[in-house]
């Protein structure tokens, strides 16, 4: 009897201990996942940046959040939350810990993420704060200075890790935002990692600059200045011509065996200062038309002109315009031909799509964008997702500028990008009548693939100025290099750039010059002048990288 008790109450145990495991069991697995709230940043900065706060929003809540486990509330819960504790007086002013913790419990969740980004002139600093609402974890705080804003991204890797670890309990290794390491010694003149994470195809890029001795291939060495550069299928005879622009001369280049030599040279009136050209077949005739944007001899007015081959000679289409044009990427590899009109000061003049009309151009839909914008340093394409309707400019202070397709600044960066010896002279001031103020222009960006991912990167010109620019009305140049850069998700970041040049980069074009299906970025290097201002035996290149 005693046996059989001793396993009827073995038995009872056994189940017991089973119901319990299964509860238990149960329970862990019916847990609620934990709340956090992601409070939008404090931005201290002179600038706007707003695209920053949302930028920070994005990032935390995809690396805090875990499915089951972690749920991070939405940006419209938050601010509608934050808006009723100010509302009914239970949060006022600056906030901080005892704040997150009344916000954290009249919305009835776990965790409250709050901090502050400054920007001061290059200086940027991240200061963040994790609460336990419970408090039953210590507050996590996080603070990190650099002097540079690219390494916001890196700051906030490093606080969602330690939260991920500390609060969670879980180990994240997050290969997607690591930066890859240089690839070895780079060749002079190639282009080079920036160092800002190149999404898998840096390397081979970096690699094939080194195909060649220098880097580089140099294609063409003028005696003068090259102002300007385009290139296209002219005569539609299957290959393409290299086309440049002296202050009143047109050369027409086509490539044989690795050198530019020149088909045609076309004069026009010493009268024009070319500073741009762009081609395009705009008409659909089938013939592209070559864009002139030119100044008259003053610098004062704009006399841009239209050429177009007629099956046997160059002939002017349009004359005496007082358009700036331009040319842009539009949707399906179309073209878009803008134009901005001719005012005083050339960043101010209102910037409209063009359509032809007989041998003329009309302006069509104007553009929405900002004061202090050049069509010349214009280009249109997505930037912060691959369907967004953006454009991105150079402005008069050289910055770059992200806009939005209702023509508002997303984006400002702090670097001088572009730089030129083009330039408008302002109406003489009446206190001073041999003084006249220079407006200098800024080289043409564009949009283009370099990878595999569909995603189209920026190239921008940086020129560098004798001592940054010091000199007051007459600009020297020491040395130049283009960038390539690269929504980061918070900044556009180089991810490539070439090696500096002697001297300055007055334009560049891609096209596949040699036939190859391969396309080249070509570029046009003025020399480094001895002088101030331009002299007569100026020299310019024409060199070219390998785009795979």
């Amino acid at each position: 009897m005693k046996y059989n008790k001793m396993i009827k109450n073995s038995r009872v145990f056994i189940f017991a201990v089973l119901i319990l495991t299964l509860f238990s069991a149960g329970s862990g697995m019916c847990a609620e996942p934990k709340k956090v709230a992601v409070v939008p940043f404090t931005m201290n900065s002179a600038q706007d940046l707003g695209f920053l706060q949302n930028g920070l929003f994005d990032m935390l809540s995809t690396r805090l959040s875990d499915p089951g486990k972690v749920v991070v509330l939405d940006r419209e819960t938050i601010d509608n939350a934050i808006q009723k504790a100010k509302t009914s007086g239970k949060i006022k002013g600056k906030f901080n810990e005892s704040k997150a913790r009344i916000l954290g419990e009249s919305m009835g969740i776990d965790y409250v993420l709050f901090g502050s980004l400054n920007n001061f002139g290059d200086s940027v600093s991240l200061d963040t704060s994790m609460v336990d609402i419970s408090r039953t974890k210590p507050t996590i705080t996080f603070f990190k200075q650099s002097n540079n804003m690219g390494d916001v991204i890196p700051m906030i890797n490093t606080f969602a890790g330690d939260i991920n670890l500390k609060v969670f309990n879980r180990n994240i290794a997050n290969e997607l935002y690591a930066r890859p390491q240089p690839q070895g010694p780079q060749a002079p003149g190639a282009l080079q990692d920036a160092g800002q994470g190149t999404r898998g195809y840096g390397g081979g890029f970096v690699n094939l600059q080194q195909s060649g001795q220098k880097g580089f291939q140099t294609h063409l060495k003028f005696k003068g200045q090259i102002n300007a550069i385009a290139a296209g299928d002219l005569n539609k005879d299957g290959t393409v011509q290299i086309v440049t622009a002296t202050d009143y001369q047109i050369y027409i280049h086509k490539l044989k065996g690795n050198k530019l030599v020149v088909d045609k040279k076309l004069d026009f009136g010493s009268t024009n200062r070319i500073i741009a050209l762009d081609i395009a077949d705009i008409n659909n005739n089938g013939f592209p038309e070559i864009f002139v944007t030119s100044l008259n001899i003053h610098r004062q007015g704009v006399n841009s002109f239209v050429l177009e081959y007629n099956g046997s000679s160059y002939k002017t289409l349009t004359d005496d315009e007082s358009y700036y044009f331009r040319v842009v990427d539009g949707e399906n590899k179309s073209k878009i031909l803008l134009g901005q009109k001719s005012t005083v000061n050339p960043f101010k003049g209102d910037i409209f799509t063009m359509l032809p009309s007989g041998n003329h151009y009309e302006k069509d839909r104007k553009l929405i964008m900002p004061r202090s914008a050049s069509v010349l340093s214009l280009a249109m394409g997505p930037v912060t997702s691959k369907d967004a309707k953006e454009s991105v400019l150079i402005n008069e202070h050289g910055h770059l500028n992200v806009l939005n397709d209702a023509g508002s600044i997303e984006w400002e960066g702090n670097s001088k990008f572009g730089g030129t010896g083009h330039y408008v002279l302002l109406p003489r001031n009446d206190t001073d009548a041999s003084f006249q103020e220079r407006i200098y222009f800024n080289p043409r960006i564009q949009f283009y693939d370099i990878g595999d991912d569909s995603k189209l990167e920026v190239f921008a010109v940086k020129n560098e100025e004798v001592g940054g620019g010091t000199l007051g009305k007459y600009k020297r140049f020491t040395k130049g290099s283009l960038e390539i850069l690269s929504w980061d998700g918070i900044a556009l970041a180089p991810v490539f750039k070439t090696r500096s040049v002697q001297g300055w980069i007055s334009d560049f074009v891609i096209a596949d010059i040699d036939g190859d299906s391969i396309d080249e970025l070509i570029v046009s290097v003025v020399g480094r002048s001895k002088l101030l201002i331009n002299v007569a035996d100026q020299t310019s290149n024409i060199i070219s990288y390998k785009l795979e």
